[in-house]
């Protein structure tokens, strides 16, 4: 079971990418990759019978993957022995060697040679009974890999020999007519390119209006790959930012498989290339080279043409494009690169034009924030003063204006509905020689405490408790008649003895405990009377309070 998984996990996506291949070349190193992924293969050779010898088209090693074309000539010391090879392609199976060592270099002593065993896979590639070639794979020996069967890679020797005929074929072809078939070739290629060129265009004009309509910048970054990649003709690319300090920052790209993803974890320094210097430094639009290694994650995994597309803000080189063919190998067209240009300055404009967008939306965010915590400050301020200029600053009760005006509303509305409204006026007895004798610390000390007192005892709706000036208290009571007047007046007069303040007795017999004294008026108010003459009336009451012995009360 285990066994048929590895093979299923081997063959289902070679075979999916095989049909997109474009040439043996690339199926070659499709193949290669695969033997690397899924069994963990590092050594691979390739040799094919060309023009009546035997000659090395490709080689796999821990350095990359080189495919050469011409094939090279087999080398005098292999790692492989010819007649392990030819042995294989004269039996026209393919076979399995077991506890191969690798032969030394012949400059390097056998002394540090490691001798760790492998299993030697030998493929041969025959074509109507006649070897054309072998494909040799380095297993490394373990488990899973003990398990496979010769014929586990029938299929495969098959397909390779199919597509190394073909394409051995297709060359000796070339060679007869090369010059015939060229020039039909390029006269075809010459116009499917000029409409396909048309095409593109229009196809410009498509994801330049997507981007136009992309909601933010990541998501247009992520619509300019996947869009490019669908439409293009490319197999993969990726969009690089340059930050300040001459480095650059990932935002999308392509991986293996030729899937978008995500890329902003990639940050690396400017890389010092050949693709740099063309267009950082010489302002080139575009650079492109052939037949030249292609990465990915900073590993060769194959080769192609590479384009880097630059992006600029006027003179100001803002990122790259990087473009290439690793997935699929199509041939670079005539093409490619006046629609690689036009990208590149349409993704340069929305690039500039979305940086200048969000940065005047930070600006009118960052305002409106600063506007509104100003606005909040003012708020605050605002009622703090009023606050301020409606509170006593030394007892933090209500001040004379305060009363003023609520005397004034609560006498409008008990003469309205004919209510009862009753007044205190309460004033703390002998305070000027409290003052003397204490200083006026303590008197501002003493005042606080009996604010806090008497402003906690009545508590219903409408009542107001306020500093009226000097050690001069008031009590409106709107609504309450004598009686109720007469009962607070009391409770007031209890509280203040209940506070046991000390002082020293002055020149009368006055208790040796702060008191207050109380004037007590209560009226239904009417047209003929006013507001003074009620006052007035609650402060003869208090003086009447005073006069009689103080720290009492006395209702007019």
């Amino acid at each position: 079971m285990a066994q048929n998984a590895l093979l299923t996990q081997f063959y289902q996506p070679l075979l999916n990418h095989w049909s997109k291949a474009h040439g043996f070349r690339t199926l070659c190193e499709l193949t290669c990759r695969h033997f690397a992924l899924v069994f963990g293969v590092e050594k691979i050779t390739l040799a094919v019978a060309y023009k009546s010898h035997w000659k090395i088209m490709l080689d796999m090693t821990e350095a990359g993957i080189q495919f050469h074309l011409p094939p090279l000539v087999f080398p005098e010391h292999s790692d492989v022995p010819f007649h392990q090879m030819h042995k294989a392609v004269r039996q026209h199976r393919p076979a399995l060697l077991h506890d191969i060592e690798l032969n030394p270099e012949p400059h390097v002593p056998r002394s540090v040679v490691s001798h760790t065993p492998k299993i030697r896979l030998l493929l041969p590639l025959v074509r109507r009974g006649i070897g054309i070639g072998c494909l040799t794979v380095d297993l490394p020996d373990n488990a899973a890999t003990r398990q496979l069967q010769e014929d586990d890679f029938l299929q495969l020797s098959t397909l390779l020999a199919a597509e190394l005929d073909a394409f051995l074929l297709n060359a000796s072809i070339q060679d007869e007519h090369i010059g015939r078939r060229s020039a039909e070739r390029e006269l075809k290629i010459s116009l499917q390119e000029q409409r396909h060129l048309q095409q593109q265009l229009q196809t410009l004009h498509d994801i330049s209006f997507q981007l136009w309509r992309a909601h933010s910048m990541d998501h247009m970054l992520f619509t300019a790959v996947d869009e490019a990649k669908k439409h293009l003709d490319i197999d993969r690319m990726a969009i690089f930012l340059f930050e300040e300090g001459e480095r650059m920052q990932g935002t999308y790209g392509t991986d293996l498989q030729g899937n978008t993803v995500d890329e902003h974890y990639f940050e690396s320094a400017i890389p010092d290339m050949w693709f740099a210097t063309l267009t950082l430094e010489q302002k080139e639009y575009l650079a492109i080279e052939e037949n030249t290694p292609l990465y990915h994650d900073l590993k060769q995994v194959g080769f192609g043409w590479s384009a880097y597309v630059s992006l600029w803000d006027e003179d100001t080189p803002i990122g790259w494009i990087a473009c290439d063919n690793l997935l699929s190998g199509m041939p670079l067209r005539d093409y490619h690169r006046q629609i690689l240009k036009q990208f590149g300055f349409i993704v340069s404009q929305h690039l500039v034009r979305r940086r200048a967008e969000e940065q005047l939306i930070r600006l009118n965010t960052e305002l409106e924030q600063r506007v509104s915590e100003r606005t909040q400050a003012l708020l605050q301020a605002n009622e703090k003063l009023e606050k301020i200029s409606r509170q006593d600053p030394l007892t933090e009760v209500a001040n004379r204006r305060v009363f003023d005006e609520m005397f004034a509303e609560e006498w409008r509305r008990a003469e309205r509905h004919q209510l009862p409204l009753s007044l205190l006026i309460m004033d703390v007895d002998h305070f000027k020689h409290y003052n003397d004798s204490y200083g006026h610390a303590a008197g501002d000390h003493c005042l606080k405490t009996l604010a806090k007192a008497l402003s906690s005892l009545e508590r219903r709706a409408g009542a107001l408790f306020a500093r009226y000036g000097g050690e001069e208290f008031v009590l409106l009571l709107p609504g309450q008649d004598q009686q109720a007047a007469r009962y607070a007046a009391k409770r007031a007069l209890y509280a203040v003895q209940a506070l046991q303040l000390p002082r020293e007795n002055g020149a009368d017999s006055a208790p040796d405990i702060v008191t207050i004294s109380i004037g007590v008026s209560t009226i239904i108010p009417s047209s003929c009377r006013t507001p003074g003459d009620f006052f007035k009336q609650a402060d003869l009451a208090l003086y009447e309070a005073k006069s009689k012995g103080r720290n009492q009360l006395f209702v007019a």
